[in-house]
Formats: C-alpha cells, structure tokens, sequence
C-alpha cells in the first residue's frame, strides 16, 4: 500500500509538472511553486492518503483534466481495495463462526 500511495503522489505531482505548475493546478492554487519538492511531496502524499480513505477533505480538489484523470483512476482502486478487504475480512469470520 505503501507503494501505491508513493506512486501516485507521484503521478499527482506530475500532472502539475507537466504544465509547469500553471495557476490552475494544485501545486499553484495551494502557493507552492517555490515550497521545497519534500514540502509538494508531502502534500501529494497527504492528497493521496486523504482520497483512498475516502475522507476528501477537498482542499486539494482535481480541476485540470489531468488531475481528474489520476483522482478518478486513485478512486476506482480505492473502491476496489475496500471492497477486497472486506470481502476477505467477511468471509475470515464467517469461517471462524463454522467451525
């Protein structure tokens, strides 16, 4: 999980980078063009935690189309992981109710 959190902090600081943080990607709106890359980390970091726990505080919020691309893509596995993990967190207990 770890892993994936790191990559797509990644990718979230990408999808700025890409467009040399133009005023209307996150690294922009949140004044941080001139933060130290370990501060933008961080705050990628924070965003992607933030959006797989499904809390969205939305102070972070997806407006370029690449941002939206990567949120929607980080969602969808989001569901996916909480559906798989109480899938198998339900079938260990009923399991252990059987016997």
């Amino acid at each position: 999980m770890i892993i994936c959190v790191h990559l797509v902090g990644c990718f979230w600081i990408l999808t700025a980078s890409l467009k040399n943080y133009a005023p209307e990607t996150w690294v922009a709106r949140l004044a941080m063009q001139d933060s130290k890359s370990s501060e933008i980390y961080l705050a990628s970091i924070y965003w992607a935690i933030q959006t797989l726990m499904t809390v969205g505080y939305g102070d972070i919020p997806a407006v370029t189309l690449e941002e939206m691309v990567v949120a929607v893509c980080w969602m969808v596995f989001g569901g996916f992981f909480y559906s798989f993990t109480i899938g198998n967190l339900t079938s260990v207990l009923s399991n252990q109710n059987t016997r």
